[in-house]
């Protein structure tokens, strides 16, 4: 298929939220981007850099605050009825058989009795659920209830279908039948779905279905980089053409989740990765099992099972410390990386303690606390940290220095009392009993 006209844009859209503590949330800024007829469209990007947002936006599920959305160069106002979205959590109702799960849509948009069985028939035909129209979710297999979801988005004749990570909770051998049966459903002309737009956290799967892939940045969202794919369907996951694509889009992600870091500016603060002590050790570990200790960071994702960008945060962390650099898209672990392994408990936790206390936000914490006679209440550092990091939770992040400095125990947090207290300082045992 050939894309054609223009179907829907976003022009220089930016939509923000208020979190329960009060913060303001950018969760994208200045966005352009242009969806056309006949075009499968792929979101990619790290997570919170706003795909999901800007899907919502696309179906008029709510405006932004900033630019505007346009259906077929008309501005769009309220929800899109010529688009169905389907999630990847199901979203199906326990109590309704699968017939009525597809009809929902239907009755919401006023259509009844012959046209509404008609038009669940022919979805439930086209999903390949003939035979269990009477079955409930329970009955289902994880694979059969997400075909639902497609059918009852189907069943109201959708132009566009958005899909918000729809394959994410299945096993991938199901993920991989229902990829081949989306691009059927959409090279079919009876199904009436001509354009699709995807939220995906993975790689093969956006150069599996996508013409065009646009890979987002955050902190806040925006668009980082597009790219084409040329390669004609059906396609071959298996065949060089296929994975040359894949490492093309490896490379652009890359760039984009672990970039060369910046000369750091005077008293300039970098957020730590809010991620576990037991994921760097984790890195670290199997990093120790690889020929030179390094590997690409999408291939030591799919050994640990985690998806790429929680790869990476993990990786930004363990560089951060000094234990792995990242040459390219290449993780190496360096020489400190393989002695702090080799290490028992405690010696580990001391020269843990040594490298966070040059971290610069570790190393305004430790300021503070000094500060503060060894001790400090928590709403001054979390007020500290939303001032720093508008854009990243205060509460996740101050959670991360917790669980990192009571390891290295360089910092104790009493939760009841809300206090943070400096390790080894004089004073602190009193300040923790006040």
């Amino acid at each position: 298929m050939t894309p054609g006209t223009v179907l829907l844009e976003a022009q220089h859209v930016t939509q923000r939220f208020r979190l329960p503590n009060g913060q303001n949330l950018e969760a994208l800024r200045d966005v352009s981007l242009a969806v056309r007829e006949q075009e499968v469209v792929a979101l990619v990007g790290p997570s919170g850099c706003g795909k999901s947002t800007l899907l919502r936006l696309f179906a008029g599920l709510a405006r932004p605050v900033e630019g505007k959305v346009l259906y077929r160069g008309q501005s769009l106002d309220g929800v899109l009825g010529a688009a169905a979205m389907v999630f990847q959590s199901f979203a199906l109702l326990p109590w309704l058989t699968v017939a009525e799960n597809v009809a929902m849509g239907l009755e919401a948009r006023g259509v009844y009795g012959p046209a509404r069985r008609d038009a669940v028939a022919r979805a439930i035909n086209l999903v390949g659920l003939d035979g269990f129209e009477q079955a409930y979710p329970k009955e289902l297999s994880g694979g059969m209830k997400q075909r639902v979801g497609f059918a009852r988005a189907l069943a109201v004749a959708p132009e566009i279908l958005l899909m918000d990570e729809p394959f994410g909770a299945l096993d991938p051998l199901t993920a991989e039948n229902l990829r081949s049966q989306v691009v059927d459903l959409w090279r079919d002309p009876a199904t009436g779905v001509n354009t699709l737009v995807i939220v995906t956290h993975s790689v093969e799967e956006a150069v599996f279905l996508a013409g065009r892939i646009v890979v987002f940045g955050s902190n806040p969202g925006h668009v980082r980089e597009e790219m084409t794919n040329p390669l004609p369907y059906p396609r071959q996951e298996r065949s060089p053409e296929f994975e040359e694509m894949v490492d093309r889009l490896h490379a652009i992600l890359t760039a984009t989740l672990l970039p060369e870091p910046a000369p750091a500016a005077p008293q300039r603060l970098v957020p730590f990765p809010r991620v576990h002590v037991s994921e760097v050790t984790g890195l670290l570990d199997h990093l120790l099992t690889r020929p030179d200790g390094k590997g690409p960071v999408f291939e030591l994702a799919e050994d640990l099972g985690v998806d790429y960008d929680r790869m990476s945060a993990v990786v930004r962390a363990a560089e951060q410390l000094g234990w792995v650099t990242t040459p390219g898209e290449i993780v190496q672990l360096t020489a400190a990386g393989r002695e702090v392994m080799a290490m028992d408990d405690a010696a580990r936790k001391d020269v843990t303690r040594a490298r966070l206390a040059k971290q610069p936000l570790f190393a305004r914490l430790v300021a503070m606390l000094k500060e503060g006679e060894g001790a400090v209440e928590d709403e001054e550092v979390l007020a500290d940290l939303t001032i720093y990091f508008p854009f990243i939770p205060a509460e996740s992040l101050f959670a991360t220095l917790v669980e990192w400095g009571r390891y290295a125990e360089l910092v104790d947090h009493d939760a009841d009392a809300g206090r943070l207290m400096l390790l080894g300082w004089e004073g602190a045992a009193e300040a923790r009993v006040e």
